[in-house]
């Protein structure tokens, strides 16, 4: 038998707010999930580092093309719910 873990939106919101404080060196307060990821400075390589996280970290493969086009942390987290369900 295959064990299931039910991974919460508000858990996986707050991981992903941790990503990107971490790499944009802010306070994890400071990261409203609605707000555009470019306007926090987030480019191109902190995107694929933040992917690869999440691939890592959910073990799913993530489209980078539709995970780009997600551009807020609410927007980011109703996609990969979807790619674990």
């Amino acid at each position: 038998m295959q064990e299931t873990t039910t991974i919460s939106r508000d858990g996986l919101e707050r991981w992903l707010l941790d990503r990107v404080a971490f790499y944009l060196d802010k306070p994890i307060d400071s990261i409203d999930p609605t707000v555009e990821l470019a306007r926090y400075g987030v480019d191109s390589i902190y995107a694929i580092s933040i992917i690869s996280d999440i691939e890592d970290h959910l073990q799913v493969e993530v489209d980078v093309a539709e995970a780009r086009r997600r551009g807020t942390v609410d927007s980011l987290t109703s996609y990969l719910l979807e790619l674990v369900d």
